[in-house]
Order: C-alpha cells, then sequence, then structure tokens
C-alpha cells in the first residue's frame, strides 16, 4: 500500500502541475481543461497520502505483531520438574535385612518422594533405582513398619530378578518358579499353557539339564505318572515346559526329539480337556512313544 502511494503521489504531483499552468491560458477552453487536470492531481495526491498512511500503518502494525512474536519465542517455557527418584547401591540393598524398621530404612537409604510410595495389601512399598537403570523395591508392613519383603530387577547384576522374605531369596528368573506362578494365577488352561510354552522356547538348556530334563520324561512315562492327575497344573505344566524344551533343543530328528514331542502331545491335549486320558489320539501317540524308547536302547 506504501508504494502504491507514493506512485500515485508523484503522478498527481506532476498533473497538478501541468493543469496549474494550463489554468493560466488566455484560450477559454485550455483553461477548463487546466482546471480539470489540476483538480484531478489534487484529488491523486489525497489518495496518495492516505495510501502512503495505510501502508506505514501496516507496516508499523507488522513491525508489532514480529516483535510481539520475537518476544513470545524468547520467553522460557518454564521446565517441568522431573520426577525425583530415590537412590540405591547394591551395597545397600544387601543390606536391607527382613524385620528391619521403616525409620532404620529412611535413615539408611534417605527420604523418599510421594511418587516412589505405593499402598497395597497392607503393605507399604518404597521403591528405588540406581544409575544403571536397576531397580529396587523394599516393602512393609503396614502394621508394625517393619520390613517384610524385598525384591530388585537389574540391581544385583544385568539380568537379576530376585525376591526375599523370611522364607529366604528366591530367583524370579528360575524356570521352577515361574511355571510354578503361572501354575498358581487365575488363567485358564489354555492360558497357562501358552505361557509355559513360551517360556520353555526361549529357555537355554545346558548339557546337564537336557540329560535330566530326557530322563524325567522317560520316567514320567514308564511309571506311567505323566496323565496321573490331568487337574494337577504345576506337575502338568512342569512337564509341559521340560518336554517342549527338549523339542525346541534339537534342530533335526532324534529318537528323543520324537518321544518328547509325542509326550508333549498327551500332556498338552488332555492337560486343556480337549482330548480323554487312554483315546485313541493318546494311545496312538503312545504306541509312537514306545517306538521311540526301542530306538534309544
Amino acid at each position: 500500500m506504501g508504494v502504491l502511494g507514493i506512485i500515485l503521489l508523484l503522478l498527481g504531483v506532476v498533473v497538478f502541475f501541468v493543469g496549474g499552468i494550463k489554468m493560466f491560458s488566455k484560450n477559454k477552453v485550455k483553461k477548463i481543461k487546466g482546471l480539470k487536470i489540476f483538480a484531478s492531481g489534487t484529488v491523486a495526491i489525497l489518495v496518495s497520502l492516505v495510501l502512503i498512511g495505510v501502508g506505514f500503518s501496516g507496516d508499523s502494525s507488522s513491525d508489532d505483531k514480529q516483535a510481539s512474536k520475537e518476544v513470545s519465542t524468547d520467553t522460557e517455557e518454564p521446565e517441568e520438574k522431573e520426577e525425583e527418584q530415590a537412590n540405591i547401591t547394591k551395597e545397600q540393598y544387601e543390606n536391607v535385612q527382613i524385620g528391619t524398621t521403616q525409620d532404620q530404612i529412611k535413615k539408611e537409604l534417605g527420604e523418599v518422594t510421594e511418587d516412589n510410595v505405593v499402598q497395597s495389601k497392607g503393605r507399604t512399598m518404597w521403591s528405588y533405582s540406581d544409575d544403571n537403570f536397576g531397580l529396587a523395591y523394599i516393602y512393609f508392613s503396614n502394621k508394625d513398619k517393619k520390613v517384610v519383603l524385598k525384591s530388585e530387577l537389574g540391581l544385583l547384576s544385568e539380568d537379576s530378578n530376585t525376591e526375599t522374605s523370611e522364607n529366604g531369596t528366591v530367583d524370579l528368573n528360575d524356570w521352577k518358579v515361574q511355571v510354578k506362578d503361572i501354575a498358581g494365577s487365575d488363567k485358564s488352561e489354555t492360558e497357562k499353557f501358552d505361557e509355559v510354552s513360551k517360556l520353555a522356547m526361549e529357555y537355554s538348556l545346558t548339557d546337564q539339564e537336557l540329560k535330566e530334563f530326557e530322563d524325567y520324561i522317560v520316567n514320567e512315562y514308564k511309571t506311567n505318572n505323566y496323565l496321573k492327575d490331568i487337574h494337577n497344573d504345576e506337575h502338568m505344566l512342569t512337564n509341559i515346559f521340560k518336554s517342549t524344551a527338549i523339542d525346541e533343543h534339537y534342530s533335526s530328528s532324534t529318537p528323543i526329539k520324537e518321544f518328547a514331542f509325542d509326550f508333549l502331545q498327551n500332556t498338552k491335549y488332555t492337560y486343556r480337556g480337549a482330548e480323554v486320558v487312554g483315546s485313541q489320539f493318546v494311545l496312538a501317540n503312545e504306541d509312537q512313544m514306545n517306538t521311540s524308547l526301542a530306538l534309544m536302547k
């Protein structure tokens, strides 16, 4: 708008002077034309001044907006307060004893914030972490404010996962513990089977474990114990874990792999209720198991 106004102003000035000169002509016709030209020039000058004024006003407004934007941009947002995490070292965790009072833990490990405190089932849990993303949890009885349980994940070592109570320390990475936990859950037989199968497929057997597992399932079958109580979750899931681990261990067909596979089929389907003990399916698999046993001798 400002540039257009300046151009119009220059044009208006020229027209203004041309008209002014013609106004003083002795020729009446030229004089009248000069008057009209003079008037046009005057109007052009006035309009140009208006346009120039609007242009400068707009530029000023834009500058103000830009300045406002810059001020807004330069204004720093208040930083969000980072959640404070109570710290603990491996040595401090190992020194926590079952029965220690809450006040003593506070004295040794320091105060914990509300974010590090969880209330559940008559117990209060305080959570901690170390500098390497290890986690520790101390549980207090709400009755006497003493430690009743402590657990850690990746604190004692990179893959550690232990839980300590008055009954001792349990390695939660131990497949026996995990199978027992799954067996005691409220999930269906199918869900429990799926979880144990996944656990077994991801498990790496040592040479000693492989021999122990193989001897175990063979003995379970020979003593007619493997389907004796199909409603015993822990027993059936243990058999499922061991036979699955053996089957997964061998990359090519062997008599023990074939035996473990048929053992697993009978255990799986009777446990899940898809087959009954003594069915044609079960008996057919047992015939195959007998064949595999003969080849193992």
